[in-house]
């Protein structure tokens, strides 16, 4: 397995913690800032960071 498929599942994993953290925060009525940074947080690392790695690391291979 290639390092960018490691950092991609790596990503994914920890966009999928926050995500849980996330729901954990909206189930135990934490403040709503907390809960839409950790889901926001999430997205990034479940979307935004497999993206960018699949475009601009895995094409130069």
């Amino acid at each position: 397995m290639s390092p960018t498929m490691w950092v991609t599942i790596g990503s994914v994993l920890i966009g999928f913690l926050f995500f849980g953290a996330s729901f954990a925060s909206f189930s135990t009525n934490k403040p709503r800032k907390l809960v839409w940074t950790l889901f926001a947080i999430a997205i990034v690392f479940m979307t935004i960071v497999p993206t960018t790695t699949a475009i601009f690391i895995a094409t130069k291979g």
